[in-house]
């Protein structure tokens, strides 16, 4: 009653300040909800950009108790003999009975570089397959396998553009479709597909509203896998 006597008491005024202050108190914290979610997807970075290896491979430890997961190659984009990294999960520690394959390519443990639980540091090899993937498998677990890596070399024209979120192609008189893969090791892989008509060989193909890239493939009309290379800076490699 007390209460209820004292906000009788009270004048329009002071009622209408009152509830501007429990308005604000009650959406500040709404409103870094939103931005802290909006601020995950827009400028953070999960995966760490791969340093290059400096010491030795670890002493070939044990099989680790769960399959390897690939959560991403970096980059995605390489020529052949550029060093290449695979960042996932339950590699171990150079576990004694592994493989690994680029594009159908055994690769030798003297061109591994770094196998260490959560990345892998080797190079492309001469025979890898445009478009292929990479796959790795220890002791009797189910082996993992990366999304399509693309190869280009000297005489490649065709070239992807980044500016902010928007991703486009130039020279680009061939390409038809593309596929892009987002997502990191906290949002989920998502699949992208979309019908490209180039105009002077040139065309947006993907808005990426601050996803992380995963692998973008070229496809021309008839389902061929187009090489193309970027600057690396652009998709932060």
């Amino acid at each position: 009653m007390n209460l209820l006597k004292n906000f009788d008491s009270l004048s329009f005024g002071k009622i209408i300040s009152l509830a501007l202050i429990l308005a604000i108190i009650i959406a500040v914290p709404v409103g870094v909800l939103i931005i802290q979610k909006e601020t995950r997807i827009g400028s953070r970075a999960a995966y760490e950009k791969p340093q290059l290896a400096t010491q030795p491979k670890a002493t070939p430890g044990p099989i680790p108790q769960e399959p390897p997961v690939i959560g991403r190659v970096y980059p995605w984009v390489s020529k052949i003999g550029d060093v290449v990294w695979l960042q996932g999960k339950n590699f171990g520690s150079n576990p004694i009975k592994k493989s690994l394959t680029i594009g159908n390519v055994p690769i030798s443990e003297v061109d591994i570089e770094a196998w260490e639980d959560n990345q892998i540091q080797t190079v492309i090899p001469k025979d890898a397959k445009q478009g292929g993937v990479i796959e790795v498998t220890i002791g009797e677990h189910s082996s993992s396998q990366s999304l399509p890596y693309i190869l280009y070399d000297q005489n490649t024209k065709t070239k992807l553009n980044k500016q902010g979120n928007i991703i486009s192609v130039e020279n680009g008189d061939k390409v038809a479709k593309a596929v892009i893969w987002t997502g990191d090791d906290e949002i989920a892989t998502e699949k992208h597909e979309g019908i490209i008509i180039p105009e002077n060989g040139k065309a947006q193909i993907f808005d990426s509203h601050g996803l992380p890239i995963l692998s973008i493939v070229l496809l021309d009309g008839q389902g061929k896998i187009l090489p193309y290379y970027v600057e690396p800076l652009e998709f932060g490699f």
